[in-house]
């Protein structure tokens, strides 16, 4: 499992108004020909709901990116129960290995604060909507909850901390998850750990893997 170059990307969400297709788009039209594509999970934001006519034109790409380069779909919580007719070469998966260099996994596995914590998030998600219906800014429930510094913290330190468990416990020199929406890049005792972010909130983070290096870049128009 793995390949000489890939690009990494999760929690595009598709099906939420906030997700960023035209600059999505830009960023597959910019990759080199033959890359591996990964996306990291949570590629769906409502597996039940359809998708609308704008976000079935990104499946559809997806399949078409497929037929001409790997593309490897690991599996995030809001993908569960979402199916596809035809899902071309896309090779799914519940994880993906480069070697033992990097370990990709989504990181719901690896949450255990909002599990414990259903009742604040379900407070918190009728907040953000009493907010909007107020007049506040219509964004990704995500960006709210970033504004409250330390309990996003405590989320994304968790996450980490246990992922990084999981990369000593079978060797892996790093890894690197989806799920929490915030970009992160982090050694600890001689491993690493890197999140992808979303791209429902700007800035838009992926990863680009090659034999020499794995980084964490910001999107910008012409730097894929």
């Amino acid at each position: 499992m793995g390949g000489e170059h890939s690009f990494v990307v999760s929690d595009l969400h598709l099906g939420s108004e906030f997700f960023h297709k035209t600059e999505f788009f830009t960023w597959l039209d910019q990759l080199p020909a033959g890359a591996r594509l990964i996306f990291n999970g949570d590629i769906i934001d409502e597996p039940k709901k359809p998708l609308p006519e704008a976000h079935v034109e990104v499946i559809d790409r997806l399949v078409e990116e497929s037929r001409q380069r790997p593309l490897v779909w690991v599996r995030g919580n809001h993908d569960v129960g979402f199916d596809l007719e035809d899902s071309g070469e896309i090779e799914f998966a519940d994880r993906w290995e480069i070697g033992k260099r990097l370990l990709l996994v989504h990181g719901d596995d690896l949450d255990d604060v909002m599990p414990r914590h259903s009742l604040f998030k379900w407070t918190f998600k009728r907040f953000y909507r009493l907010l909007v219906k107020m007049g506040a800014p219509k964004v990704h429930v995500a960006e709210y909850a970033k504004k409250w510094g330390f309990l996003y913290r405590v989320l994304n330190d968790s996450v980490a901390r246990n992922a990084l468990r999981v990369a000593k416990r079978l060797g892996f020199e790093s890894i690197a998850c989806g799920h929490t929406h915030a970009a992160m890049d982090v050694q600890r005792d001689g491993r690493r750990y890197l999140n992808t972010g979303a791209w429902t909130e700007k800035p838009l983070h992926y990863l680009e893997i090659d034999e020499e290096m794995i980084q964490l870049k910001i999107f910008e128009e012409g730097n894929a």
